[in-house]
């Protein structure tokens, strides 16, 4: 049997089990876009009264909900599609999005998004909180390099940065790798102070 590992995310209700380093670099990947706002997690769907694995990932964006499909993750035989389908029906998603390795191994965004969720156990001073989400009140949408030049933090103003995205207070568009002149900007989630993501 393969070992699962939980992920937590603020945007989850709940700890979601995963095998694979692609299903974890998804779940890394969607806590840390700004587009998604919850993900959620379901282990089986009824299918002609039978109850059917699906180990399905849902996410609800700006644009709709939708089921996810692993490609690369997904099981040979034609059942998990069944599934999948029964899925984003019963949770009444616009359709499914089908994601292979090579779209999560994109770079600069895959290298990026582990270097930003490294920092996902960093414990957040609440000195250091209020200073990142005063900044960005004050001024803001501002770059990365500025920003940090800007902060008098306890502990290094990069890491409480990144730390911050992880639980969702603050976010940017790492499509483009982290550079200086990366926009941060506050979370959807930057009201819920102490909230945190943590997790594998």
């Amino acid at each position: 049997m393969q070992k699962k590992n939980l992920f937590v995310s603020h945007k989850a209700s709940r700890a979601i089990p995963f095998a694979s380093t692609l299903t974890r670099d998804f779940l890394v990947q969607a806590t840390l876009d700004g587009d998604i706002r919850r993900i959620e997690y379901q282990s089986s769907v009824i299918i002609d009264e039978r109850i059917a694995p699906v180990e399905g990932i849902v996410v609800e964006r700006f644009d709709g909900r939708y089921a996810v499909d692993l490609v690369d993750t997904r099981p040979a035989n034609g059942s998990a599609v069944e599934a999948l389908t029964q899925l984003a029906f019963a949770r009444g998603c616009h359709g499914i999005i089908e994601v292979k390795a090579e779209d999560l191994r994109t770079e600069p965004l895959c290298s990026a998004a582990r270097e930003v969720w490294s920092h996902h156990a960093v414990r957040v001073h609440a000195d250091d909180r209020a200073e990142i989400r005063e900044a960005l009140q004050i001024g803001g949408p501002v770059g990365l390099a500025q920003l940090i030049g800007s902060v008098d933090t306890r502990g290094d103003a990069r890491a409480v940065v990144f730390a911050l995205a992880c639980e969702g207070t603050v976010e940017f568009d790492l499509r483009d790798g982290i550079t200086d002149d990366l926009i941060v900007r506050s979370g959807y989630a930057g009201s819920s102070v102490g909230l945190r993501a943590y997790g594998a």
